[in-house]
């Protein structure tokens, strides 16, 4: 992994949003971009986020470098100040150069300037060139193939934690395609954690994309669990994030 630009929501988004986010860009070495895919569903919207794939060229890796070094973020961690607003995305950008990575983290970020009330000067010139560096690797991202995940992580919520459902929105119940399984939610926990591989993971994202985000899933003789998906991406922690 060269370059990881991921954007988490607000601080007191939903379990199940946080899960099942996927990072906005992710550049390996070999010069294959993962970005999500288009997604235009009405609510309920899809089980697991579309990912699709794009190449970069050595000369667009280079040129998206040299915007990192333009804007600072191949030095050292910089301090991007906080803005008095609440619940606003967090930004996270991690660039790998010579084997050694750097990472940028910043809270509420705006293009346009909107969110920077009682910031320093310095804080504001930073986030203009983390956000100047964010537009150019945005331009790298164009309608690609889409990317089939190896591995696919399944998360298991406490059936107290499901989303209000609306009667015009219940959802049937499938069964669980798979052997491996999701665990039991422990009373300390928010949710439980499997990472999924190989043929159990293709065979799982046949079912799921035939699912949607409200499906609730029949596993064995319990009741229907609330489970959220993600694909399981180059460099991402897995289970143990």
């Amino acid at each position: 992994m060269l370059v990881s630009v991921d954007r988490v929501g607000g601080r007191y988004g939903s379990v199940r949003d946080v899960l099942r986010n996927t990072a906005e860009l992710l550049l390996l070495g070999d010069g294959t971009v993962i970005f999500p895919g288009a997604v235009d569903e009405p609510y309920p919207g899809t089980a697991i986020f579309p990912l699709q794939l794009t190449t970069l060229t050595e000369e667009q890796i280079q040129a998206l470098f040299a915007a990192a070094d333009e804007a600072g973020l191949l030095g050292e961690s910089i301090d991007y100040g906080e803005p008095g607003i609440a619940d606003q995305e967090t930004t996270y950008v991690d660039i790998t150069v010579d084997g050694r990575t750097v990472s940028q983290t910043v809270y509420a970020l705006d293009p346009e300037g909107d969110n920077e009330a009682n910031l320093s000067a310095a804080s504001r010139a930073a986030r203009s060139a983390l956000s100047g560096f964010l537009i150019t690797h945005s331009q790298n991202s164009g309608n690609g193939p889409f990317y089939q995940p190896d591995a696919v992580l399944a998360y298991r919520l406490p059936t107290s934690t499901g989303p209000p459902v609306e009667p015009e929105n219940e959802q049937e119940p499938r069964t669980w395609p798979i052997a491996t399984v999701p665990p039991p939610v422990e009373e300390s926990s928010s949710h439980s954690c499997v990472a999924i591989t190989g043929q159990e993971a293709a065979d799982l994202l046949v079912v799921v994309d035939q699912a949607n985000e409200l499906t609730p899933w029949l596993i064995g003789t319990q009741p229907p669990a609330q489970l959220v998906f993600r694909p399981l991406l180059p460099g991402d922690p897995g289970c143990g994030q």
